[in-house]
């Protein structure tokens, strides 16, 4: 799971992604769903997000960011800030 990452926020979010679907690899500029990712996937991935950074995430902002790079800068944001969606 070696690959370009920008962030640690960017690296843990690819390993996750990659657990969740299976894969060896993920990318910093890869589209979750474009990776085979559905809606029970995503549910996977939620949780383990909310469990890493504890923060409110949900399937609507995976849904609305798929993009692996940009979730991962949203993540930083809510973390920096020690909140979530519901409080932007």
């Amino acid at each position: 799971m070696v690959g370009d990452f920008e962030t640690q926020t960017e690296r843990r979010l690819a390993m996750i992604w990659a657990d969740v679907l299976k894969l060896d690899k993920v990318g910093r500029d890869q589209d979750f769903f474009g990776l085979g990712g559905d809606s029970l996937l995503a549910t996977k991935v939620v949780l383990e997000a909310r469990r890493v950074w504890n923060i409110g995430f949900t399937v609507r902002v995976l849904i609305d960011t798929p993009v692996l790079a940009e979730l991962a800068a949203r993540i930083d944001t809510w973390a920096d800030r020690d909140a979530g969606p519901s409080a932007s």
